[in-house]
């Protein structure tokens, strides 16, 4: 990519990337409920006082599968998975990286917030958004 293209985002509000990957969550100042994407009102409490907090960069994964077939702009095989932030009580669904897929995801492994490719454009230009990555041990 040449410095004068911009590089294509989704979902842009819901991640950052200053100083480090984080996502943006809701955090309901009244009753502290989190959620991820942010809400404009907590869907527990209906409050709308709701401040935009950064989640921490490691979560746990809960679940996961490996896609081997997916529409035509999504690389594949790709890790879909759950990730837990437990502290925060947030799940959240994502594309899970790994060296090897099959030897390298196992449950409630820790995972980092990254950004990175999650599929092509029409144009066939990559489009980046938050996913993670599986943390070696």
């Amino acid at each position: 990519m040449s410095e004068n293209q911009e590089r294509k985002v989704l979902h842009p509000d819901f991640f950052t990337e200053d100083p480090e990957p984080r996502l943006i969550a809701g955090k309901c100042k009244v009753s502290g409920n989190w959620t991820f994407p942010p809400y404009l009102a907590d869907p527990v409490s209906f409050q709308d006082d709701i401040e935009h907090v950064p989640l921490p960069k490691n979560g746990k994964l809960h679940s996961f599968t490996i896609v081997r077939r997916s529409l035509p702009d999504f690389p594949v095989p790709f890790g879909l998975g759950l990730i837990d932030f437990p502290e925060q009580k947030v799940r959240v669904m994502a594309q899970v990286e790994a060296d090897d897929l099959e030897a390298d995801l196992t449950l409630d492994m820790d995972v980092e917030t990254i950004v990175g490719v999650v599929r092509k454009a029409k144009d066939g230009s990559d489009i980046y958004s938050y996913k993670f990555r599986a943390i070696k041990k």
